[in-house]
């Protein structure tokens, strides 16, 4: 077929209010269907159920909070009060907390069905929230018990057009009667790697629609849970539009020269080189060419803005006044326990606020040292650096080498080789019992370049390459042996 198929569309979806769990559901929930939510003790599901109410409730909807536990309300209240989406004023008028304890100890199951049917229309609820799935397997005496009850209120949510989150701490598997019966199954768990642990999300069903699978980080902060889909299963398969070839100055002429002219506009540039060789000042140069037209950014991980702009101003650019007039924002993201996604995603999200059109990331080797799995990170870079280019976003960034120099140098650049469209070099070397710096282009994407290895210096008006070395064979190790890069082509 020379045309594809159309798309089916998607079934009227409702929104959770859930930063990113919408994404993952390819729009929200189903109406009128009935979801477990799995997860221990601490896992987030109340906050996430009532961040779920609280969100349907300023759209104009009530919601029942049904509790099947003996804690109380106004301590749950009271816990989730700090929370930004509690609102005191929509409760008890949009959001209604009822506990049904003493109706199951007293009338058992069926007096539960009889309490939602009842509180549901006199509410007018859209949605019901039953916390506490385990106390009512813990109640029954037979799984055929515990199976017609579950069957009843899909029945129960199908005729009377209510969404049903239910929430337990149990561990039963996919084959127990409730995750058969049930139209969808969500999993908050959280996961230890060596000393440390992160939360995570999971779809195991969405009955009647395609959903994102496998395991999505999530956080909680005083704004509710927010869970971050994998970048490159979400974002992986964006596309920009056809756009005109330009070519974007790096701030140094004679770079750009050696470049063929400079670099592509919305391609992605990698400095290469160990620690003090002047990665950032390159990175500087670049950004202080960005103007109100066409904003920059610097994402850094190991220099705050006070140390960039002292920096800035040691070589002639006032990027305090770039920043106070808003054409270059400085964001500083500690390189610590950092969440991959968490960080695309917040790249991206500054990326698109201003419009910016030159980035330049200051230490990409945090993107690899936040990955949980190290696999992902070929395909999370090709992701992020696909939806830069998207946005029409050139972009610089630096890669830290352990070495300084020595006898076998050699540059592991792997997976992020792959994602980049061009490489600098800059290195140590040492000539009659002196250090100089040299830089070398390894790699311009669909160009020509001057492969020559060059010295530079910095000085107080930047960088100056001066000329290509004479012995380039020596002055690439102290031992004359030629230093090499490895990675994609």
């Amino acid at each position: 077929m020379s045309e594809s198929a159309p798309r089916k569309p998607l079934r009227p979806r409702l929104s959770t209010g859930v930063n990113g769990l919408d994404t993952v559901l390819l729009g929200g929930l189903i109406p009128a269907a009935v979801y477990i939510v799995q997860g221990s003790p601490g896992a987030g599901k109340t906050i996430l159920a009532n961040q779920v109410c609280f969100h349907r409730a300023d759209l104009g909807e009530h919601s029942l909070y049904v509790t099947l536990l003996a804690e109380s309300h106004d301590r749950m209240v009271e816990h989730l009060s700090t929370m930004s989406y509690f609102d005191a004023k929509q409760v008890p008028e949009s959001v209604y907390y009822i506990s049904a304890y003493s109706v199951l100890e007293q009338e058992g199951l069926e007096g539960i069905l009889r309490l939602l049917t009842h509180e549901r229309k006199t509410r007018g609820a859209s949605l019901i929230v039953l916390d506490g799935l385990f106390v009512l397997e813990e109640t029954v005496h037979t799984e055929a018990e515990f199976r017609k009850f579950v069957n009843n209120l899909s029945a129960f949510a199908n005729l009377s057009g209510c969404t049903m989150l239910l929430l337990t701490n149990s561990a039963r598997g996919p084959h127990s009667p409730e995750y058969t019966m049930v139209d969808g199954w969500i999993e908050l768990g959280r996961q230890q790697m060596d000393y440390h642990s992160h939360r995570f999300f999971q779809v195991h069903k969405f009955r009647g629609s395609g959903f994102i699978s496998g395991n999505h980080m999530t956080n909680i902060s005083d704004e509710g849970i927010r869970v971050f889909p994998r970048l490159e299963s979400s974002l992986g398969r964006v596309r920009g539009a056809a756009t005109e070839k330009t070519t974007v100055s790096t701030g140094i002429a004679s770079l750009d020269q050696m470049m063929g002219g400079g670099i592509r506009g919305g391609s992605t540039t990698l400095f290469v080189g160990p620690s003090g060789i002047g990665k950032t000042t390159l990175g500087l140069q670049f950004i202080a060419q960005s103007t109100p037209e066409e904003p920059g950014l610097i994402f850094s991980f190991y220099e705050g803005k006070d140390d960039l702009v002292d920096k800035a101003q040691s070589l002639g650019i006032d990027l305090e006044a770039l920043i106070r007039d808003g054409t270059v924002e400085a964001i500083w993201q500690p390189a610590t326990e950092n969440t991959l996604d968490e960080l695309g995603y917040e790249l991206l999200e500054a990326v698109q606020r201003r419009g910016v059109k030159r980035l330049f990331l200051d230490g990409i080797n945090a993107f690899q040292q936040s990955a949980e799995y190290p696999d992902r990170i070929r395909r999370f870079l090709a992701a992020l650096t696909n939806v830069l280019h998207s946005e029409g976003v050139t972009v610089a960034s630096s890669l830290v080498t352990e070495e300084l120099m020595g006898v076998e140098n050699r540059v592991q650049l792997g997976s992020i080789s792959a994602a980049v469209q061009n490489i600098l070099l800059l290195r140590y070397v040492e000539i009659n019992s002196s250090t100089r710096r040299s830089i070398s282009v390894v790699k311009v994407r669909s160009s020509a370049f001057d492969p020559a290895i060059r010295e530079y210096f910095i000085t107080d008006e930047g960088v100056v390459i001066g000329e290509q070395f004479q012995q380039a064979d020596t002055t690439q190790t102290e031992h004359g042996h030629p230093r090499r890069i490895q990675g994609d082509s």
